[in-house]
């Protein structure tokens, strides 16, 4: 086969997949044929277009039947490549507004025309690559390679360029979205990456910092070196500036707003922001600006603002985490991710509980210090997990600070009033549900003979000795014993509002936690009343608002009404927890209730069903030891997870959130009447 049949044949099979996936849009493609080989140049040059219109079908389906008409016009003013990456602006700008998208294809998108005037003008490194070679021999390094970095998928995010001693890898193009037209964002690329491989150390052991950690440890690099880059070439200012056009005009509290505007913010010292942390991430920067060369002041700002974007909560994927603006390269430079030595030490300014700053007091140049403040009255406790990816349990994964209840002063303020409408005794358990039937054994008189008596009774007479006259057996009933162990969600969300009222989702589960200590008989259950929060694997805090052995008084009702929610929810992590401490009761029947408002979530984890998967193992192994667990959660949506969690039935949604507190009632009656 030559190599022309050879092209007909893979342009056949394109045609087909094209066919077999949107018929609509095969009939559009067709007809506009051959227009597209007359732009295209040929055969030879049509087969890339028909691969670009095949992704385009397998991607986004549907909107092929409204770009094909515009082929030929688009290949009249582009090439093969330019095309390929105007698509992908359009897919980018637009992933999932098809009308937008649509208006994107037939150009009366502004920002259509735009990419289209760039791309045909030329932004792509293969125009630019011999240019930006001397560009790098003018600052003495003509040795470095400049080489294309390729873009994998079509509407894969956008790549940064990454630095090595020897190679510096760019884009093979800068859309409009990550501000081409904004200036000559190839040369602010290469000069960038000059100032690193200048001014940066190289490699540094990354050890156990997170990842928000290092991201903002590069934003803070970035700024230093282009200070000192600026130092000797000034005009570089103002070709970094083209790019810095991040705005704090609708306050956006995500991380790459954040991080984008702080970027401007030390760069440009007009640049004025409505955010506290932005503000403060320039004041710390400009403390340390009079020394340039002084890294660990540089490293401990950077430490200070990971810790406070810990704080706020704010959520941070690695895999979505872009460096901005986009000239600035991915600054794999700094970090060696191959070794975890044992001496690094853990990343204190995300992993603490809490910081005191130590403002500085001699030097100008001195930045804030910070220091952990360790509570000595909450015991640490490891527990595993179970990691779904690689069906293993981990060992020693998850960290446990366990708070006990604390012993309030006589003083405080008064006891929360009842909610109204709840009875104290409404959820009292029915004797019937905590009597067992048994057979009572060695009675004077009953129905039948115990045969294991009147066998030791028989032989005693047989040695001459008295023998024991409670021989008989009757039915009866004895008074089985009870644990009940109530799980509270604490996590930030059940702080949300109920639709319609003011009480939020917290307020209702304090209600039912309250309503149930209340009501329950002492003689015959015995409850304790915990709750649950987790900033990450390394702290999920576990706090004892009433235990077993102690009654619920006025102290516990306080302690309780002071939870606040905040933090996210490791489930898991939690649950194994309880299970040890309700292995230490002695009762007949152990019941495990867990109170929550959705799905087990945390910020150290991006793949939604690892922790679904993790609390689905703890529940198996509270399961194995004799414990049951039931869930009453107010996600409507959560019979995705909930049911895979605690099986078919050992789980309540309610509808109603207002009735959570009658509904745990009726569920703890049902659950310890099986």
């Amino acid at each position: 086969m030559d190599a022309n049949s050879a092209v007909r044949e893979r342009m056949d099979d394109r045609l087909e997949a094209i066919r077999a996936r949107d018929a609509t849009a095969y009939e559009a493609l067709t007809a506009a044929l051959p227009g597209i080989a007359r732009a295209a140049g040929g055969a030879v040059m049509l087969e890339p277009v028909l691969a670009l219109c095949a992704d385009i079908v397998a991607q986004d389906g549907g909107q092929l039947a409204a770009l094909a008409p515009r082929l030929e016009y688009l290949l009249d003013r582009l090439d093969t490549p330019a095309l390929h990456r105007w698509v992908l602006t359009g897919l980018r700008l637009y992933p999932n507004h098809p009308a937008l998208l649509s208006r994107y294809w037939d150009l009366s998108d502004p920002a259509a025309a735009r990419s289209l005037e760039l791309e045909a003008e030329g932004v792509s490194l293969a125009r630019r690559r011999n240019a930006l070679q001397y560009v790098l021999a003018g600052f003495g390094m003509p040795n470095l390679d400049i080489k294309p970095c390729r873009q994998d998928a079509l509407n894969a995010l956008a790549r940064r360029s990454a630095i090595s001693d020897g190679v510096l890898l760019l884009p093979e193009h800068y859309l409009a979205i990550d501000g081409a037209a904004c200036g000559d964002i190839y040369l602010a690329a290469v000069t960038h990456a000059l100032a690193h491989l200048r001014f940066s150390p190289r490699h540094q052991p990354a050890g156990r910092r997170k990842p928000m950690h290092l991201a903002i440890l590069g934003l803070i690099e970035d700024a230093r070196v282009e200070r000192l880059m600026c130092r000797d070439y000034p005009g570089l200012h103002a070709l970094w500036g083209n790019f810095h056009t991040a705005s704090g005009e609708r306050n956006e509290l995500d991380i790459a707003s954040l991080t984008a505007r702080l970027a401007r913010a030390i760069h440009d010292a007009s640049y004025s922001d409505p955010n506290h942390w932005v503000n403060k991430g320039r004041d710390l920067f400009e403390q340390c600006a009079s020394d340039l060369e002084r890294l660990d002041a540089f490293n401990e700002v950077a430490s200070i603002l990971a810790n406070d974007l810990g704080q706020m909560r704010v959520r941070f994927v690695p895999e979505q985490y872009r460096t901005t603006p986009a000239y600035r390269d991915d600054n794999t430079l700094l970090w060696e991710f191959d070794t975890d030595s044992q001496q690094t030490p853990p990343d204190e300014a995300l992993a603490r509980e809490s910081v005191q700053w130590i403002p500085r007091e001699q030097e100008a140049a001195d930045v804030p210090k910070i220091s952990p403040v360790l509570s000595t009255e909450r015991e640490v406790l490891r527990y595993p997990e179970w990691d779904c990816r690689i069906s293993q349990l981990r060992p020693d994964w998850a960290t446990i600070i366990d708070a006990p209840a604390p012993s309030w002063p006589g003083n405080m303020d008064q006891r929360p009033a009842a909610p109204p409408g709840l009875p104290r005794r409404a959820v009292t358990p029915r004797a019937r549900l905590l009597d067992r039937a048994l057979r009572m054994r060695r009675q004077h008189e009953g129905e039948e003979l115990d045969l294991d008596a009147a066998i030791e009774s028989r032989v005693s007479m047989r040695g001459r000795m008295t023998p024991d006259p409670r021989i008989f057996q009757r039915p009866g009933k004895r008074r089985r014993t009870l644990a009940i162990l109530l799980l509270l969600d604490l996590s930030e969300s059940t702080n949300d509002r109920i639709a319609g009222s003011f009480t939020s989702v917290l307020d209702l589960e304090k209600q039912a936690a309250r309503l149930l200590a209340e009501s329950a008989d002492p003689h015959a259950a015995r409850i304790a009343i915990h709750g649950f929060a987790s900033n990450g694997r390394n702290e999920v805090r576990y706090t004892h608002i009433k235990e077993f052995d102690v009654p619920f008084g006025d102290a516990q009702s306080r302690y309780l009404a002071r939870q606040q929610g905040s933090l996210s929810t490791r489930m898991g992590a939690a649950l194994r927890h309880a299970q040890a401490c309700l292995a230490r009761e002695t009762a007949e029947k152990k019941v495990l209730m867990v109170l929550t408002d959705g799905e087990p979530s945390d910020i150290d984890v991006v793949d939604r069903e690892y922790l679904i998967e993790d609390a689905r193992h703890a529940i198996d192994a509270l399961s194995l030891r004799g414990i049951d667990a039931f869930c009453l959660t107010l996600d409507r949506r959560a019979d995705r997870y909930v049911r895979r969690i605690f099986g078919d039935w050992n789980f309540l949604i309610i509808d109603n959130a207002v009735s959570l507190p009658h509904q745990l009632a009726r569920s703890v009656e049902r659950i310890i009447g099986r």
